[in-house]
């Protein structure tokens, strides 16, 4: 019961709650489709297209690997029910560590580590590419012994290709001449950390990631010798080049700013990725150079204050130096020119973390925490072009907390506009953790209570399928292809392509399941075409049809006992307020009359079902019952005194 609330009271906002809930009530009654469920255990599945996954579990009384294809479960040669499988690429599943592979467009399976191989290709054809002529930038001992045994961690995949192509990210220690030039703010920093990164895909095919840095734009200023303030503002465009401060005076002597700007990125994590970027957080530093009369006052035309604290510029050296967290948002398709040799991305664009006017982002924690470090346990997806990041770690994988970013530009200045945030329940398994997913296009699912659930890339969740409320894991390719299931429960429901573990050539395909009618009337056929009549059970839920095959709703009398139907045909059980009274449906659904004890309170409910108040005569015992309906006790109610029964005596 809900603290200060009488029974009543608390029951009432419970039925709203519940009332908030029902999917088939109003506007949302054509969005959400009702999911049949088969009596099997999943262990573990992975959705693909066309109807097609792969399924580890006990179909049909066989403990198997199969592939699912046409309707029909394939058993896996080689392939052990247990063995683990996790997604590569578009369409390979990597089965314990490299033993296997399977092909999840074609159901095949080969003795290929086809992951291992990929990543051993394609580090070999980067080496062929970067080891000649590009000596002036990278350290050429580097360049012709990456990926071997000493620098096989330094080759990783780049997150967020689900079911498309791969793309790498390594690094490379710079050359000395790199160094001695500056490139990159890298002289002065430890040999640790004077390296370039570099993404590639499986061809070899690379950009250099820290030369590029897109348009930002720095004004500077300092003062003349008449004490007028001077003005300078130039555009950097990349790490290696030098650019224009203002001209001012130092101690009485003009001090030019020619070739005093310039600008270093660092990169802190890679984000994810689409088809066409990669997406990372970067601290992006600008600095003057020691001994320069100016100071930097603007950064793409947004003021830098450095006494303002919620301001994304971090200000040191007396304003020569200001830096700040960014995104950005790197092509994969390669310039035509080349630095030092080396090829780096088309466009890059660089993205303050921050709102239009420069000010922190209230979901700044989902980047970085309190102590400036990044936050590894946030994820990242493209959806809809937008940014989404969304953490579940932070809610111990019962919650998932979500943010949609829009990056974009006012006014010169790059920002990532952020939308409400979400935060919303999901289930919790052994297995999965926390269940959430993104499917082929980079959209959000969530499974919870039920429902499956798709985010709308700004701020609200879509119901999308009803399944069986004991579904606690699942997996999705896009909307129509998921697999959803409880292995506790030993039931699943298999979304897209044919559900019949039969050949389609042979058996004509009936549909199954959940019908809704034009009329807005919702049906069950069963296996053999008809409609379900009577009392039928989907997954934990009881329904009732009526004669015609239409769900009921609400009161049915069934020989003679009374049910009650929610409003998306579930049977009721507990307390129920039906116009303004209150019944209780016992856990079988049946309601209750006469004497009934909820968690140590007695009440009385009439031949009718209706809950009883006030004084009331029993079989010649007169009782009293509060407007809660909760029966007095060891008290005195006007005037008349009661026993600890009950009982008027």
């Amino acid at each position: 019961m809900i603290r200060g609330m009488g029974k009543v009271t608390s029951l009432l906002v419970a039925a709203a709650t519940v009332a908030s809930l029902v999917p088939f009530s109003g506007a949302n009654a054509a969005e959400v489709k009702r999911i049949s469920s088969d009596d099997g255990t999943i262990y573990n599945a992975i959705a693909y297209k066309d109807g097609k996954a792969y399924i580890d579990g006990e179909i049909n009384d066989d403990e198997e690997a199969y592939y699912l294809s046409n309707g029909k479960f394939n058993k896996l040669d080689d392939v052990d029910s247990g063995d683990s499988a996790a997604l590569f690429g578009e369409k390979y599943l990597d089965i314990s560590d490299g033993d296997y592979t399977v092909d999840l467009d074609k159901g095949s399976v080969t003795d290929d580590d086809i992951k291992g191989d990929t990543e051993d290709d394609a580090a070999a054809a980067l080496r062929k590419k970067i080891k000649d002529d590009t000596d002036d930038r990278y350290n050429e001992t580097e360049a012709n012994t990456i990926k071997d045994s000493n620098h096989g961690d330094l080759f990783d995949l780049i997150p967020g290709a689900k079911y498309n192509k791969v793309w790498y990210y390594t690094q490379y220690k710079a050359a000395q001449k790199s160094i001695d030039k500056n490139v990159n703010g890298l002289n002065g920093l430890d040999s640790a950390h004077q390296i370039f990164n570099v993404f590639t895909d499986d061809k070899g095919n690379y950009i250099d990631a820290d030369y590029n840095l897109g348009k930002v734009k720095v004004t500077t200023t300092a003062s003349s010798a008449s004490g007028t303030t001077l003005t300078k503002t130039d555009t950097i465009e990349n790490t290696n080049d030098a650019y224009d401060a203002a001209d001012g005076i130092i101690n009485g002597t003009s001090v030019s700013g020619s070739d005093k700007l310039s600008a270093s990125v660092v990169q802190d994590r890679v984000l994810t990725q689409d088809k066409d970027y990669i997406y990372r957080l970067a601290t992006v530093k600008i600095t003057i150079t020691t001994g320069a009369a100016a100071t930097i006052s603007e950064i793409n035309g947004v003021k830098v204050d450095p006494n303002n604290s919620n301001d994304i510029f971090k200000v040191e050296n007396n304003g020569q130096v200001v830096s700040f967290k960014a995104i950005q948002k790197i092509s994969k398709t390669q310039a035509s020119g080349d630095i030092d040799d080396a090829k780096y991305a088309k466009t890059v664009t660089t993205y303050a973390l921050s709102d239009k006017d420069g000010k922190k982002l209230d979901a700044e924690d989902l980047f970085i925490n309190t102590s400036g470090n990044v936050v590894t346990t946030t994820n990242y997806t493209v959806g809809s072009g937008k940014l989404i990041a969304y953490n579940s770690e932070i809610n111990n994988n019962d919650k998932v907390t979500v943010r949609a970013y829009t990056l974009k530009s006012s006014s010169g200045f790059y920002y990532a506009d952020e939308e409400d945030q979400s935060k919303e329940d999901c289930e919790n398994s052994k297995n999965q953790g926390a269940a959430v997913q993104t499917d082929v296009d980079g959209n959000l699912w969530r499974l919870d209570g039920g429902y499956i659930y798709k985010f709308d890339n700004t701020d609200d969740w879509d119901k999308v399928y009803r399944v069986d409320g004991s579904f606690d894991e699942f997996s999705v390719y896009d909307k129509d292809n998921i697999v959803a299931w409880s292995e506790d429960d030993d039931v699943y429901s298999l979304i897209g392509g044919k559900q019949s573990n039969t050949d389609p050539d042979d058996t004509p395909v009936v549909k199954t399941g959940w019908v809704q009618a034009s009329d807005g009337t919702w049906s069950y056929i069963k296996a053999d075409g008809n409609k379900a009549t009577g009392w039928v059970q989907d997954g934990s839920t009881w329904y009732y049809f009526k004669a015609d095959g239409s769900m009921a709703t609400g009161w049915v009398q069934d020989g003679s006992t009374w049910y009650y139907f929610q409003s998306w045909g579930g049977m009721q059980t507990g307390w129920l307020n039906n116009n303004g009274t209150w019944y209780y449906l016992q856990s079988w659904g049946g309601m209750k009359t006469g004497w009934l004890n909820d968690n140590g309170n007695w009440y009385y409910l009439q031949s009718w079902g209706g809950m009883q108040t006030g004084w009331f005569n029993d079989n010649g015992t007169w009782y009293y019952l509060y407007s809660n309906g909760v029966m007095a006790a060891n008290t005195v109610v006007n005037g008349y005194n009661l026993s600890a029964s009950g009982a008027w005596v």
